[in-house]
């Protein structure tokens, strides 16, 4: 069976990536960042899913979720992300948060 972990899978595209990855029939691994989202998560998507606690900002949290693995993944799909900050104009640009939306 294909194994995917997807980042960001609360809400939005990564809500709907779990979705299909579920019609297919693959075993999903996917990423919240905090607990209370990770079992309500589980309880929707049932037990093909299994969420994974971290922010993928924070490089040892990652590691740790990384460690925490059972099994190999085949595909990776990195969706979690920040908005942009408001101020986006040429004349008036966050640069630090338009750094942090890249990131």
């Amino acid at each position: 069976m294909t194994t995917i972990l997807i980042t960001g899978t609360a809400r939005g595209i990564g809500r709907a990536l779990c979705e299909e990855a579920l019609r297919r029939g693959w075993g999903l691994i996917g990423s919240v960042r905090d607990a209370e989202a990770a079992m309500a998560l589980e309880a929707e998507l049932g037990a093909r899913f299994r969420a994974l606690v971290f922010d993928v900002t924070d490089a040892d949290a990652v590691a740790k979720a990384a460690a925490k693995l059972d099994r190999p993944v085949d595909i990776l799909i990195n969706n979690a992300g920040v908005i942009g900050p408001d101020r986006q104009s040429a004349l008036d640009m966050d640069f630090d948060g338009f750094a942090l939306t890249l990131a």
